[in-house]
């Protein structure tokens, strides 16, 4: 391995120390059980996605020098994530001085704590954990947002018909206060269902959701797709059909990024330049059904030409033409988050759409 290749093998491993600190704000924000063993387990799994991606990355590096490197935190491995895949996939990144690490975490929640840990500045998040960080203090903002429809769906066992039903049941998400709890929460709203009257499983993943669902350990599950089509094949019932209600405008996805970050000039350039790339990469997931399919092919390991086909059809009419974050589906949000301050914020405190305003004037 050449120097050049060991460098940047170096800077990208993460200390100890960092990953301990990410720990301390995940425990502090009630994102992880508490004991050791959990918090080792954290450690590790975190650990070793950053150094897998680095190694999959310095053969990659080496030939593109003039690229900055750039870590995101993504979720979920579904299509509401689509934009990005296709923006890595295609190299749309590398356009605009990137070379892109995705690191995929199990919950907008684990993301939005690396952020403010330092371990990258931008993630692919949900805007009901940015609403619910910067309640409890933190700068996070949402600078953009790719889907401000709720695209995940509540999925059940056939004989379960209706959401009340679900009394007394086991609910799957990927993780307390990602973007699938907060469907959890619009689906039994919805159905007069109250949030005790029900059991939440966090499985840490929109797959393994699905996984939980069909092995039996949930009696219901919160996905989109492709793993909405694989439970319809699998003749499981669409209990809530999100973006059919009036739940449907929701920030299921945005871009996060700390505000003390963003107001250092060549930071806030570097976000500008990010924006603009996932924008031609929104377009792509709206127009180029090849595009969105080779993408979520590689991304999901989906390789069902149906599923895909369908995948692309599903999505291509919930992502907006505007990167712009919709005030209105981050009011939505904040009905859900459960913090003493959130009655009465006002819910501009959350977004910033300047960036994208001058992303799109060049």
């Amino acid at each position: 391995m050449s120097s050049t290749g060991l460098t940047a093998s170096n800077e990208n491993l993460h200390k100890e120390g960092e990953v301990n600190a990410i720990l301390a704000i995940v425990a502090d924000g009630h994102l992880l059980e508490s004991g050791s063993m959990k918090a080792r387990h954290a450690r590790w799994w975190f650990a070793t996605l950053l150094i897998t991606a680095t190694l999959l990355s310095v053969g990659a590096h080496a030939g593109q020098k003039d690229l900055q490197k750039l870590t995101v935190g993504y979720t979920p491995i579904a299509g509401a994530s689509l934009p990005f895949f296709i923006a890595v996939e295609e190299k749309i990144f590398q356009k605009y001085g990137f070379d892109i690490f995705p690191v995929f975490m199990g919950g907008s929640p684990l993301i939005n704590s690396a952020i403010l840990a330092g371990e990258f500045p931008i993630g692919y998040t949900g805007g009901g954990a940015i609403i619910s960080s910067r309640l409890a203090g933190s700068d996070l903002i949402a600078i953009a947002s790719p889907l401000p429809v709720l695209t995940i769906d509540g999925w059940s066992r056939p004989e379960i018909k209706s959401v009340g039903d679900l009394r007394g049941k086991r609910v799957g998400v990927t993780r307390f206060g990602a973007s699938s709890y907060f469907s959890a929460l619009s689906m039994l709203e919805w159905g007069g269902v109250k949030t005790n009257e029900v059991t939440f499983i966090q499985n840490g993943g929109v797959g393994e959701s699905y996984a939980a669902l069909v092995g039996g350990r949930v009696d219901a599950c919160m996905i989109g797709y492709p793993f909405s089509q694989n439970a319809r094949n699998a003749g499981f019932h669409l209990l809530f059909p999100a973006s059919k209600t009036e739940y449907g405008l929701f920030p299921t996805a945005v871009i996060g990024a700390r505000e003390s970050w963003l107001k250092d000039a060549k930071n806030r350039r570097q976000a500008i330049d990010f924006l603009r790339a996932l924008n031609e990469g929104q377009q792509l997931a709206r127009d180029n059904g090849a595009a969105a399919k080779r993408a979520l092919q590689k991304f999901t390991r989906v390789n069902d030409e149906a599923l895909l086909q369908s995948s692309f059809e599903y999505y291509r009419e919930a992502f907006p033409s505007s990167l712009k974050v919709v005030e209105k589906a981050m009011a939505n949000a904040l009905k859900f988050v459960e913090h003493p301050k959130a009655k009465g914020a006002d819910v501009k405190q959350f977004y910033d759409n300047s960036l994208v305003d001058e992303a799109m004037k060049q």
